[in-house]
C-alpha cells in the first residue's frame, strides 16, 4: 500500500465483513470479553489504545457497562468510521475517539483504570517505551489487558512464518512471548502473565477460510471486488500458514499497577 494508509475504506469494508461490524482483527466481541474476563469495567474509565472502527469499545461500553471509553488510533480514516459506528450505536456519551500522532499517550498521569488493547502493539515499536507510557497513564491498582501478535522463538528460522511477513501490506514490530513479559516487567507493571492462544487461532483461521471461500464468498466479491477478494485470499491462507507452523503466536497480555 505504499505511504498510504494502512486501513483505506477498501480494506475497512472488505475485514468487516470478515469479522463482523466494527472489528479489523478476529474474534468479535467474545474476543473482547475473553482479553478482559475477570476485570470488572462498571464504573470505570477505559483507553483503548488502537481503537480501530470501535467494535471494542461498543462491547466495552454496552455490554460490559464501562463508564467512559476513550479511543485513540493515529489514522484519520479509521477514528472517522469509528466514529459513525459510535453514533449509530447511540453511546457518544459514553465513547469517545481520538485522532492522535505516534509516540508518547497524550493523556495525565494516572487517569484510566484500565488500558486495554486489541491486536495493536504488534504496529508499535518501542515496545519499552509503550509500556513505560501505559504504566503512566493507569490508576494505582489498574490493570493493563490486551492481545497482540507475538513470534515464536524460532520464527525467523520458518519458511511460513518469513512469507507472511512478506505477503502482508502491513510493517510489523513483532516480539517473542519473552520479550513481551521481560519488557513488561522492566517498565514497571507487577502480576504479568502472557496467555498463549496458537491452538485457538489455527482452529479459526481455518474456519474464517472455509466462510470465506464459501457462504461469505459472493458477499466479498460485492463489497470488495474480485481482485480485492483473491488479494484478502491469499493473506488469509498465508496468515493461517503462519500460525499452523508454529511462528505466529496470538498471546493476551495482562499486567498490573501497584
Amino acid at each position: 500500500m505504499g505511504k498510504g494508509p494502512s486501513y483505506p475504506a477498501e480494506l475497512i469494508n472488505c475485514l468487516e465483513v470478515f469479522w463482523g461490524k466494527g472489528f479489523l482483527s478476529p474474534g468479535g466481541p467474545q474476543e473482547v470479553c475473553e482479553i478482559l474476563k475477570g476485570i470488572p469495567l462498571s464504573g470505570r474509565s477505559i483507553l483503548d489504545i488502537g481503537c480501530g472502527i470501535a467494535g471494542p469499545a461498543i462491547v466495552m461500553a454496552r455490554d460490559l457497562n464501562a463508564q467512559k471509553v476513550f479511543g485513540i488510533d493515529v489514522e484519520p480514516q479509521v477514528i472517522e468510521r469509528g466514529t459513525l459506528n459510535v453514533i449509530n450505536a447511540n453511546l457518544r456519551t459514553e465513547i469517545e475517539l481520538k485522532l492522535i500522532k505516534p509516540g508518547l499517550l497524550p493523556f495525565s498521569n494516572e487517569e484510566f483504570d484500565v488500558v486495554f488493547s486489541k491486536d495493536s502493539l504488534i504496529h508499535i515499536e518501542d515496545k519499552a517505551q509503550y509500556f513505560q507510557e501505559i504504566l503512566r497513564v493507569l490508576k494505582p491498582a489498574g490493570i493493563f489487558a490486551a492481545s497482540d501478535w507475538l513470534a515464536s522463538d524460532n520464527s525467523g528460522e520458518l519458511p511460513e512464518f518469513k512469507k507472511w511477513i512478506e505477503t502482508s501490506p502491513h510493517k510489523f514490530a513483532m516480539q517473542t512471548k519473552v520479550q513481551a513479559e521481560t519488557a513488561m516487567r522492566e517498565a514497571g507493571f507487577a502480576n504479568v502473565l502472557a496467555k498463549d492462544k496458537n491452538d485457538w487461532y489455527v482452529d479459526l483461521s481455518l474456519v474464517e477460510l472455509e466462510r470465506m471461500e464459501g457462504p461469505l464468498r459472493e458477499k466479498f466479491l460485492k463489497v470488495c471486488g474480485e481482485d480485492g477478494y483473491q488479494e484478502i485470499l491469499k493473506i488469509r491462507r498465508v496468515n493461517a500458514e503462519a500460525a499452523k507452523c508454529g511462528g505466529l503466536r496470538p498471546t493476551h497480555l495482562r499486567g498490573s499497577k501497584l
